[in-house]
């Protein structure tokens, strides 16, 4: 909503259109810069979302009642990456998994209190970017795979512990692309 200067998630009827709720929050972006560039991660409970600006919200996915919000920027040190965020939220379990980088990157969030469930180190402070993160399993371990801004790590679902990682793999100006699982312990 460019001319109340905020970010807007709308759930609209399928039928005609109109919106079934709408729920909205402050926040300043350049013009041109400030559409989302995320899919919002929905259940029949939950839809998470992440804003422009790295503001992840969860509302009822019913009735668009605001459950929890964090801003990544003052909770998680997290940097806006350029032209904004574009990392789609995950939901699995019951939690919503996101990579804000900074002090953390990535952390499992209950998607019923906002609370957090686990928090992954970040020794080598890999940035966010606009990559997604995929959930693989490898020899019967399950993980969280992201493209962080220094290199590709496997996070462990289970506690958050970083299981493995590659820095050959960086793309310096827009890390966009989202791991994709292609066989038996290949991405």
């Amino acid at each position: 909503d460019q001319e109340n200067e905020a970010d807007v998630v709308r759930c609209l009827s399928l039928a005609d259109g109109k919106d079934i709720w709408r729920y909205s929050y402050p926040v300043k972006v350049k013009r041109q810069h400030g559409m989302s560039r995320t899919v919002p991660a929905v259940t029949e409970k939950y839809i998470v979302t992440m804003g422009p600006k790295c503001h992840v919200t969860c509302l009822d996915s019913v009735t668009g009642a605001f459950s929890w919000m964090l801003n990544l920027v003052k909770d998680f040190d997290a940097t806006v990456p350029d032209w904004y965020a574009g990392q789609c939220p995950l939901i699995e379990d019951g939690r919503a998994i996101i990579a804000p980088g900074g002090s953390s990157l990535m952390i499992a969030v209950d998607c019923e209190t906002g609370g957090i469930i686990w928090q992954s180190p970040n020794p080598h402070l890999w940035a966010m970017t606009h990559s997604s993160i995929i959930p693989a399993e490898f020899m019967g371990t399950r993980m969280y795979v992201y493209c962080a801004s220094g290199g590709v790590v496997g996070v462990s679902a289970e506690n958050g512990s970083i299981l493995w990682e590659n820095a050959e793999w960086q793309i310096r100006t827009a890390n966009v692309p989202s791991p994709v699982i292609v066989g038996e312990g290949l991405i």
